[in-house]
């Protein structure tokens, strides 16, 4: 069964998200004014891009640079599920500034095999489809960007980055402890901490072993754990700790726990 979904980012600008699973569909020739880069989840796209015809597999990536004419089909007979996103290349150079010398938004390899960047991005898209807390957007975007253009870009990147803050972490941690209810932002963070959130982040995973987003996850699961215990319903601890909706809830509470929160008996 053929299906698509194209849509644009609520929370990010400069990103438009495609999800689709196709068969017999064929792209013609054709390019885009964004750089797209594609998560191929089960079966192969076969794609003619400069003057080449490459099979993108399942688990793989595949980089198309701005302006670049290229087509896309079925590589198998079953067809290809996939996920892309068009990212606007001014929005790229803005966001990854802080990181690096020049962003000229080129990937140097058009099929891509690196399962963590892959599992990175494929984290994010979900994250943009469904309900996720702002951090986790932020979060995910950021280091798979970064790990996107510092790998396979022709980029160049600060050495200020690469250095661990530990005072900024712990205080973007004690932030987030007393701030756990609401959803704080990377953004928000920036503003109470003295470096850029490429530190931020790398410092963070160096000092407690998770990202900010985890981190905040872990507090809240824990806070709804304890509601439960207390009696409190189902909705009612949902929404005192900030969830989104009951399924943003059930989801992210079962990440941590194994179970759904309606199935977890005290």
């Amino acid at each position: 069964m053929e299906q698509s979904k194209l849509w644009r980012s609520t929370v990010f600008s400069g990103i438009e998200l495609l999800s689709a699973t196709f068969t017999d569909f064929q792209f013609k020739k054709h390019w885009h004014d964004e750089l797209a880069i594609g998560m191929i989840e089960a079966g192969a796209e076969k794609v003619w891009y400069r003057g080449k015809n490459l099979l993108v597999p399942q688990q793989h990536i595949i980089a198309i640079n701005s302006g670049e004419i290229h087509t896309g089909l079925s590589g198998t007979d079953y067809g290809w599920r996939y996920r892309m996103f068009y990212f606007d290349l001014a929005y790229i150079s803005v966001l990854l500034k802080d990181s690096f010398l020049s962003v000229n938004s080129i990937i140097n390899q058009p099929i891509i095999y690196d399962p963590v960047l892959y599992y990175k991005l494929l984290q994010l898209h979900h994250a943009l489809e469904l309900s996720s807390f702002t951090l986790t957007k932020d979060t995910l975007l950021t280091i798979a960007l970064e790990k996107l253009f510092t790998k396979y870009g022709s980029t160049q990147t600060y050495e200020t980055t690469k250095h661990i803050d530990i005072k900024s972490a712990v205080i973007a941690r004690e932030f987030i402890i007393e701030h756990w209810q609401y959803n704080p932002s990377l953004s928000q963070l920036e503003q109470v901490i003295d470096c850029n959130r490429f530190q931020l982040l790398r410092s963070f995973k160096a000092m407690f072993g998770i990202t900010p987003h985890q981190f905040l996850l872990l507090i809240k699961t824990q806070k709804a754990k304890e509601l439960l215990s207390d009696g409190i319903s189902y909705l009612d601890v949902s929404l005192f700790c900030g969830f989104y909706d009951q399924s943003h809830f059930n989801r992210n509470f079962k990440k941590v726990y194994g179970i759904s929160p309606s199935n977890y008996h005290f």
